[in-house]
């Protein structure tokens, strides 16, 4: 089963410290899919609540997982693998941030292997999807 890629690129026309605290709540990082999370854990450091060790549930019920911030570098680059639950083995989720001019530049890319055969292409797609369909709303909300 060969390892999945997805890829996403956006320029967003808000200063990148901006960017960076809105991607960094969890709420709003599930909005880039449409869906919703809940926070299970509060990170290591309490002055970064949803810094490395914060925990997030993405779902509804059975068909939830966590994920898991592991890189927090504000405001440049956030990371985060699953952790509990979900489809998908061997995860990681890479944010960048650039500053360009007024605007930021995103460089996210999510690498994983599906548990069953067929099954990461099928995520990938639906990743795909999601982000088409809800990420451009999103980051209108912090838009200037």
């Amino acid at each position: 089963m060969p390892q999945q890629e997805v890829h996403f690129r956006e320029r967003i026309h808000a200063p990148i410290a901006s960017v960076f605290e809105f991607l960094s709540q969890h709420p709003n990082f599930a909005s880039l899919f449409g869906g919703s999370c809940a926070v299970v854990r509060a990170g290591d450091d309490p002055r970064e609540p949803n810094g490395v060790g914060s925990v997030r549930r993405i779902g509804p019920g059975p068909l939830s997982f966590d994920e898991q911030i592991v890189a927090f570098e504000r405001p440049t680059r956030l990371d985060y693998t699953i952790v509990r639950g979900g489809p998908l083995k061997n995860h990681l989720g890479t944010i960048t941030l650039t500053a360009d001019g007024a605007d930021t530049a995103l460089d996210y890319v999510i690498r994983f292997d599906g548990k069953l055969p067929g099954v990461g292409a099928l995520v990938a797609r639906a990743l795909r999807f999601g982000w088409q369909r809800s990420a451009r709303q999103a980051f209108a909300r912090i838009e200037r």
